[in-house]
């Protein structure tokens, strides 16, 4: 039976206490709503304390899909090979470090009910170090006013949509997913709902500064050109520049008389190759980003499927259909 709910969880080394917790604070909020539902884990290469706790979860809830990856593909990948394996009528991902409270998916509901297609967690605060907070506030805001989509400020990946976003969502073939700005650009009738963000309980964040500026680059590579038409209006500022300092030059005599030092000409060569060496950079980006896109490699590799109600054809036929994926066969839990 097609399940009214489906809750996408991804998890890279979370702590087992977090996901035990999940599932129980699942059932309190869905249950009530009179929703039937299912939780689909995607394990995204975490190490084995995170994978058993998850294997022995598949095991012992009947409505629990497991997605085991190959290895570690990246937590939007990951968020994708859950969407890709789900059933419901509507989709909810939330972050498996509960940092999201689960509470708010009555809300999504009801506005889900009222007839919105997208309805995304927009945090008022969150409870994070001051470096994370002050570089989140700056990224929306410098992504907002460079980027060719309008994407709501101060928003992650916590949403619910319904089943018809998540099939336009899988017919954008791109490799690269900044699912922040590819939801927003697909339209339908979205609204925010606010939330205050807690802090983390249990267990220390995987989310690196490395992966958190590779997110912030997929997001202004993927939905900015800004850089590439920077570049010849740098290139115009410099010539206008140049043309204006030997015209001063030779107002004032110093072309004809040897004033100007060789500091000067040093700086000046310094700068400009500086600048060029900077456009040349920015276009190597973008080329590396399509280079990516060429080549055309799935987004995640399946090793496993695992959990009782993995056994009907719809979501295989939905992530095969995507090409993006290689799928494993599904196997029971105890295998």
């Amino acid at each position: 039976m097609t399940p009214d709910l489906s809750v996408v969880v991804a998890v890279y080394n979370e702590d087992p206490r977090n996901l035990l917790s999940m599932i129980d604070r699942l059932r309190g909020v869905i249950s009530p709503l009179g929703l039937s539902y299912e939780v689909v884990f995607v394990n995204d290469g975490s190490g084995p304390k995170a994978s058993q706790a998850l294997r022995e979860i598949a095991e012992q809830v009947d409505y629990v899909k497991l997605v085991m990856l190959s290895r570690n593909f990246g937590q939007q990948a990951a968020i994708t090979a859950g969407m890709d394996h789900c059933d419901g009528q509507a989709v909810v991902n939330i972050d498996s470090d509960l940092q999201d409270p689960p509470e708010l998916i009555s809300e999504m509901v009801r506005l889900w009910k009222d007839g919105y297609d997208v309805v995304y967690a927009q945090r008022s605060s969150r409870r994070d170090r001051l470096s994370k907070r002050l570089s989140a506030h700056l990224f929306y805001r410098v992504l907002g006013a460079i980027s060719s989509v309008k994407i709501p400020w101060d928003t992650g990946d916590y949403r619910l949509m319904d089943c018809k976003v998540v099939a336009a969502l899988a017919r954008l073939p791109e490799k690269t997913r900044f699912l922040r700005g590819m939801v927003p650009w697909l339209g339908f009738r979205q609204i925010g709902v606010s939330i205050e963000r807690d802090a983390r309980c249990i267990g220390e964040s995987t989310y690196t500064l490395k992966k958190l500026l590779s997110l912030a680059a997929d997001g202004l590579l993927s939905f900015s050109m800004a850089p590439l038409y920077l570049i010849p209006l740098l290139g115009l500022v410099l010539c206008a520049a140049g043309a204006v300092g030997l015209l001063v030059c030779f107002i004032s005599g110093s072309l004809h008389h040897g004033h100007i030092s060789t500091a000067v000409v040093i700086a000046s060569v310094a700068i400009f190759t500086g600048l060029q060496i900077l456009c040349t950079g920015i276009l190597s980006i973008y080329l590396s980003k399509v280079l990516e896109e060429v080549r055309a490699r799935p987004t995640y590799l399946v090793a496993e499927r695992l959990g009782a109600p993995f056994t009907g054809e719809a979501s295989r036929e939905r992530s095969a259909s995507t090409n993006r994926s290689v799928l494993a066969p599904v196997k029971s839990a105890d295998s």
